[in-house]
């Protein structure tokens, strides 16, 4: 008497049971996106006051306008500056608003902070703007809490933020009174929502000396600057707890599925074969994204808290892209590399290279941003140039995978089919009727595959480019701050699915059946070399010996 996995073993009325199931569950989870979650993220406009400052920073007070704590400035343009470093001149954003006389009020549940910047230039004969322009900025981040009264600000971050300013008007607006239209620049990302308000102080100071010696300095091609607008852009409350509660409820069903998995295989006269523990690290990458840390994030601060979720959506990539080679190549590939992961170099060099220059990318980017909120990647050439490539490598690595994945799943197909049709099995009415439930049960497993894939593609995309729009002139047009919310929790409790699902189907089963001995002698011929115990299907798509 033998065993085999569940994928043999399992009824027909208990695998489709199973299946409307899982089937039932992710309609629940697209609709739980759709009619409970709000969209992912909201943004909040802020057309900078523009206060004076005679003693131009020396006295080292904050500037606020709720209760007013500024010298107003009307009009730029009509403003006489006593001094020509114009550090007398303080741009001041007090975030959040405040609504229908009420000051509202950032929450932990926002999860994270980023701060834009537009600058407005108009178009001036005398002091004229030139593309690529250095622009510098002296900047002072405060925070106060609930406990703190109105005028009690303390000081986040002071810093220096260098950006290059790259504006455009057409020809027919180059006259006195019309504005450049310029690209918007990054100003900060905190990676946790830790304070209920936040103020910002801006500079914009000019070196007098510095522009004499070298024109391209800071500040010195900026043109006529009349106003700056921050926008903040934070994730919605709601789709915070959406999110969250899905992940508290799915984490421990994923961790009891993958104990159980691993128990099932640890009580086999055998060594775990190559494809179960690619499942199990599937398994164990899904619990680690599925772990609810951000909870932690509402009772204490985690400013780590995006780079880390950055991380561990990187590892679930990881370890998904390189099963699903291993799972097609497992059913295709030579005796003598059977069970070999070492087989795999090359396939899975392309997961390894393009996850590298991700990670390089997000500990440049996100990693230093834990030191100083204000910092970006893309401020500097050589920090441009790194970006770039990462992406660029990346990209190309995925490109190139999935053209790959598409290939091996294609001829996986192309074998099934060629197997079925030859006289291999049919030696055997029982071997026949058997092989054939486990074709139609690999078969479906393979288009969701194909589902699952297709699906990953389109949110690590829609992801990617999101965020890459938030960052970009239009941040209200992202498809982050728009209806996707039921295509996150969607695709999110798709991987749970399948995961869920390959750990249900390719666990060692414990039924055993009469005729399994004679499917195991027939099979023998299969194998050459060393025999090594593996489910039914693996060895019916073994090339047959001569």
């Amino acid at each position: 008497m033998a065993s085999g996995s569940v994928i043999e073993n399992l009824s027909t009325r208990k695998l489709c049971f199973l299946l409307l199931s899982l089937a039932v569950a992710q309609a629940v989870f697209f609709a739980v996106g759709a009619l409970l979650a709000p969209v992912p993220s909201s943004s909040m406009e802020f057309e900078m006051v523009k206060c004076s400052d005679k003693t131009r920073g020396a006295s080292g007070e904050w500037f606020y306008v709720r209760p007013q704590n500024c010298d107003l400035i009307e009009d730029l343009s009509t403003y006489t500056p006593q001094s020509f470093d114009l550090r007398e001149i303080v741009f001041v954003a007090q975030m959040p608003h405040a609504r229908s006389g009420l000051q509202l009020e950032y929450s932990p549940w926002f999860q994270f902070l980023l701060g834009l910047l537009h600058v407005e230039v108009e178009y001036s004969d005398h002091f004229k703007y030139v593309a690529g322009a250095s622009l510098k900025l002296e900047v002072r981040m405060g925070v106060r809490s609930l406990a703190e009264g109105p005028e009690e600000w303390r000081e986040y971050m002071e810093t220096n933020v260098t950006r290059t300013l790259e504006c455009t008007i057409d020809k027919n607006k180059r006259s006195e009174g019309n504005t450049y239209d310029c690209d918007t620049l990054d100003l900060f990302e905190l990676g946790s929502n830790n304070y209920p308000f936040y103020l910002m102080n801006i500079r914009i100071p000019i070196d007098r000396e510095a522009c004499i010696r070298d024109a391209s300095s800071p500040n010195c091609q900026i043109g006529k600057i009349n106003s700056l607008n921050l926008v903040a852009i934070h994730q919605n409350g709601g789709f915070t707890m959406v999110w969250l509660w899905l992940k508290t409820l799915l984490s421990p069903i994923v961790i009891a599925a993958v104990y159980w998995f691993n128990r099932r295989l640890s009580l086999l006269p055998r060594q775990k074969l190559l494809l179960e523990k690619a499942i199990l690290s599937l398994g164990v990458a899904l619990i680690v994204l599925d772990a609810p840390i951000e909870w932690v994030s509402l009772f204490t601060k985690l400013p780590c808290l995006l780079l880390l979720s950055d991380l561990r959506q990187g590892l679930f990539y990881t370890v998904l892209f390189s099963f699903w080679l291993i799972f097609a190549g497992e059913h295709l590939i030579d005796d003598p590399q059977l069970n070999n992961l070492w087989s795999y170099r090359m396939n899975l060099s392309l997961v390894a290279v393009a996850s590298l220059s991700l990670l390089i990318y997000d500990m440049a980017e996100r990693g230093m941003q834990l030191a100083d909120p204000f910092y970006s990647i893309w401020s500097s050439e050589t920090g441009s140039a790194i970006a770039y490539i990462s992406i660029y490598v990346a990209l190309l690595c995925t490109l190139a995978y999935f053209a790959f994945l598409f290939y091996k799943i294609v001829v996986v197909w192309n074998s099934i089919r060629r197997k079925r049709a030859a006289h291999l099995y049919r030696t055997s009415e029982n071997r026949r009727l058997k092989v054939e439930g486990v074709i139609y049960r690999f078969k479906f497993l393979m288009l969701f595959t194909l589902l699952c894939s297709a699906l990953t593609i389109a949110a690590y995309f829609m992801r990617q480019f999101g965020e890459a729009s938030l960052h970009g002139d239009s941040p209200d047009d992202s498809i982050m701050t728009h209806s996707t919310s039921a295509f996150f929790t969607g695709t999110f409790g798709m991987w749970n699915i399948y995961v869920l699902l390959l750990i249900a189907m390719y666990a060692p089963s414990h039924k055993e059946y009469a005729g399994s001995e004679g499917l195991v002698d027939e099979s023998e011929d299969l194998i050459s070399g060393e025999r090594v115990e593996s489910n039914l299907l693996t060895t019916f798509l073994k090339p047959a010996t001569d």
